[in-house]
């Protein structure tokens, strides 16, 4: 299996959490959710943004 470079990791969690926002908000949009649609672990967020507000 192919692994994503870090500029496709990080593009996949702001396409998820752009859409999750738009559709939810953002206080009721969880971390877990944007990693669960973007196919990535938790600490892939920490890594390339430290934080969901971030």
């Amino acid at each position: 299996m192919k692994m994503a470079n870090k500029s496709e990791t990080k593009a996949k969690i702001l396409n998820a959490a752009e859409q999750l926002f738009a559709e939810h908000g953002f206080k009721d949009t969880s971390l877990r959710t944007i990693t669960g649609k973007a196919g990535v672990n938790l600490a892939s967020v920490n890594y390339h943004f430290g934080d969901k507000k971030s």
